[in-house]
């Protein structure tokens, strides 16, 4: 099968949708299929070339976000990319000017599409006080939408959202988790060491975007009571974003920035940590979070969003209130004081984990891809 990716967020930059459309381009490649993604243009690491499936439309940083880049794509160029491809199918991962041409471009050339929604718009606005935009945003959601064959959501909780704003053509496309590249094996002392942590010490980490959305300035304000009653404990937050300057400017004591990590690095932070704390109330899933699961960490998370389909308070983490810094810090000094406690969450963890493979999670979506082919042939021979 041939499948053109269309997303404004891609390799190099690192997000939520951008790792998983990194890890579909390469699980679906081993699997034989060919991948053609069409996306914003990032600046590449130092020394590195950009993947051969990309083909990158010219952009600006986003006012809200400067590290992620707005997309002015050409359309035409992209049109005349896409016959020379010749994909079976169209996958539109986001719904603005990336998405948009992606979605011109499959009705100029009556190709099949499919789309998938990531995010939670609304709690965005919300957070950002942008609750005007909502109502036109909707109506333009719906357009957008309604040109898909299937619009997949990562979890049945996004699934009502969608449904219960007119938008009931969806399924659900979950997510896994390889434990070959989390897993409590990569744990490291030299990590720990970087953060003054030793063997007895304990190390608590957090992993995804600095932003005001991860709930993150209630959990640094909940650390500050924490660390007075467990001064030799740490917090890394791993990752980047707007609230980095800010949080490095405070110099807290016990918080550290770990900084961008992929790969090894990234295994490393997670596998190295004593246990893990997730205040996100906007996920649609949570990734992060079953990745730390994998990685062997008893984890603190929020009752909120996605994260309680796979999440089981008691079972593989201590769930809190969602937007409550005294229960973040109260689950914090709990974690952190009762050792059975943890012992219980990380193998719940860990079982958890061992039953998310992305095997079966990929065929379901190669079967939603067939199915939009089947129905566009129908469409046409009718």
């Amino acid at each position: 099968m041939r499948i053109a990716i269309f997303s404004e967020v891609y390799w190099p930059m690192v997000s939520g949708v951008g790792v998983t459309l990194v890890r579909l381009v390469d699980a679906l490649e081993a699997r034989g299929h060919e991948v053609r993604v069409y996306s914003a243009t990032y600046p590449l690491p130092p020394g590195e070339r950009d993947r051969p499936e990309a083909h990158r439309s010219p952009s600006i940083p986003l006012f809200l976000y400067p590290d992620v880049q707005w997309a002015f794509p050409r359309q035409r160029a992209i049109t005349d990319d896409l016959r020379i491809f010749r994909p079976d199918v169209v996958h539109v991962a986001t719904e603005f000017s990336m998405g948009l041409a992606g979605m011109k471009a499959a009705r100029q050339l009556g190709l099949p599409l499919v789309a998938s929604a990531h995010t939670d718009y609304q709690k965005y606005a919300n957070r950002y006080r942008m609750e005007w935009v909502l109502q036109m945003g909707w109506m333009y959601l719906r357009w957008f939408y309604g040109h898909a064959h299937r619009v997949l959501v990562p979890s049945s909780f996004f699934e009502r959202v969608l449904n219960g704003r007119g938008i009931h053509h969806t399924a659900v496309w979950t997510r896994g988790v390889d434990m070959s590249c989390f897993s409590p094996a990569h744990r490291s002392e030299s990590w720990r060491a970087r953060f003054g942590v030793g063997p007895h010490g304990m190390l608590v980490t957090y992993v995804g975007r600095l932003a005001r959305e991860k709930d993150l300035k209630r959990l640094i304000e909940a650390w500050i009571g924490v660390r007075s009653r467990h001064a030799d404990a740490q917090l890394v937050l791993v990752g980047q974003g707007p609230l980095e300057a800010e949080i490095r400017r405070r110099g807290l004591p016990g918080v550290h920035l770990g900084g961008l990590l992929t790969g090894q690095a990234l295994s490393e932070a997670y596998a190295s940590a004593d246990l893990f704390v997730f205040p996100s109330t906007t996920e649609t899933f949570g990734n992060s979070l079953l990745e730390a699961m994998a990685s062997g960490l008893p984890c603190l998370t929020v009752r909120a969003g996605g994260i309680p389909e796979f999440a089981r308070d008691g079972v593989n983490a201590l769930m809190v209130a969602p937007h409550d810094t005294a229960a973040i810090g109260e689950g914090l000094a709990r974690l952190l004081a009762d050792a059975a406690l943890r012992d219980r969450l990380r193998a719940g963890g860990l079982e958890t984990a061992r039953s998310r493979e992305w095997g079966p999670i990929y065929d379901g979506l190669l079967e939603q891809y067939r199915a939009a082919m089947v129905a566009a042939q129908a469409s046409r021979a009718a």
